[in-house]
């Protein structure tokens, strides 16, 4: 049903298009003042008796829209024509204050309307406070002409466009508002009790509940097989079955995403060996001096440690095991989630200059070890390093 109405109104629009083509249009002309808004350079006044006559209580439809040149003329085809991701506005003025505005954002994606309290202005305004819904520029028996701002370009250019618009019959009317039924004035964010993102979890199993959302939800992982997800009501129950799960979850307007790792041992990847890091152990003195196994000195604030493949390991293995990120789990189990930038981890991410202090103020021979685990873009961990740092007066 709801696909036969979309069909219906787009083949009414359609129909529109090829019955009015630009050869009929007489086109306005317009100017842009200093701060680049476009105005008419004629408008009639339309008084708000008129205006209440003519316009409130209607449904308006789409007809044309012709994009404005900085010169003020009109481009001759029309502006949606080859426009992807966004389509023309319909709207319905309800009452003298009210108007609701017909779209479909690709963003969502979804078919809605948004509702603006307006009042009508000199110069054939209809305002939302400060923000020009748009200007009448006429109105004839069934047809209505505006001035309408469609949009920003990237170097921050306004869009400005002329647009025809026709009335609505009562069925049109109905069928839109049918179509046309999410309120985007009230989309919510889909949001998570989750407070750290990624999540890292000391077992196999968590939970989190879903704080907001656009109606009923689901929560996919982007690794089949990576978890079990079992969901009750607002209550999301989540059980890794390998170390590391991406979880996106969708309702029918957001999405939002929920990363997941676990510092469990029963967890940690076998059969993946792709890699060594630069250093398996390091030592540091008292001036917190770093040096490798050879005695040279490493810059802490500098120095890196990178992955290197193992020589037997080569071509699409190594693409599909790419590590950009690690954990870096202690001897208590304590665990850190680091970004890698491009297979290397810098010292002073690895190694706080707090853990650093800490470790020159204890006796000679002190040492902290730790588990690097290396992670995929789809959030997979996938191989164990091992890596130690030993102070040495």
């Amino acid at each position: 049903m709801h696909t036969n109405r979309l069909t219906g109104i787009l083949l009414v629009f359609l129909s529109l298009f090829c019955l009015t083509s630009c050869d009929d249009v007489n086109f306005p002309t317009f100017t842009f003042n200093e701060n680049g808004v476009s105005e008419p350079t004629s408008l009639t006044p339309i008084t708000s008796a008129r205006f209440e006559e003519a316009v409130v209580g209607y449904g308006w439809k789409h007809v044309h829209t012709y994009e404005i040149n900085p010169d003020g003329t009109c481009q001759t085809q029309d502006y949606y024509k080859d426009l992807d991701g966004a389509g023309p506005i319909q709207y319905y003025v309800e009452s003298h204050s009210s108007l609701k505005a017909y779209m479909y954002v690709d963003a969502y994606p979804a078919l809605g309307f948004r509702t603006y309290t307006y009042t009508y202005s000199d110069e054939n305004r209809l305002l939302d406070g400060q923000r020009t819904v748009f200007q009448l520029l006429s109105v004839n028996g069934d047809t209505m002409e505006l001035l309408v701002h469609l949009g920003v370009r990237a170097e921050g250019t306004d869009i400005y466009g002329y647009s025809i618009y026709q009335r609505m019959t009562a069925q049109e009317l109905e069928d839109v508002q049918k179509t046309y039924h999410t309120d985007l004035s009230d989309v919510r964010d889909l949001t998570v009790s989750v407070q750290e993102n990624p999540l890292i979890i000391s077992g196999k199993e968590t939970e989190f509940d879903v704080l907001s959302s656009n109606g009923p939800f689901i929560f996919k992982p982007a690794r089949e097989g990576s978890c079990e997800i079992t969901s009750q009501g607002n209550h999301v129950k989540v059980k890794l079955l390998s170390n590391g799960t991406c979880l996106t979850g969708y309702d029918r307007l957001q999405h939002c995403v929920v990363i997941i790792f676990s510092t469990d041992e029963e967890l940690e990847p076998k059969g993946t060996d792709l890699y060594d890091f630069t250093y398996t152990e390091i030592t540091v003195n008292s001036k917190k001096q770093l040096f490798a196994p050879d005695g040279h000195e490493i810059s802490y604030d500098h120095g890196s440690m990178e992955v290197t493949p193992r020589k037997e390991y080569t071509g699409s293995i190594l693409s599909q095991y790419a590590p950009v990120a690690l954990l870096a789990v202690d001897a208590n189990g304590q665990a850190r989630y680091l970004q890698m930038n491009s297979g290397k981890i810098s010292f002073k991410d690895l190694l706080p200059q707090e853990v650093i202090d800490q470790l020159t103020e204890g006796t000679d021979g002190a040492s902290l070890t730790y588990k690097l685990e290396l992670i995929t873009p789809d959030c997979e961990v996938f191989q164990v390093l091992p890596f130690k740092i030993t102070y040495k007066k």
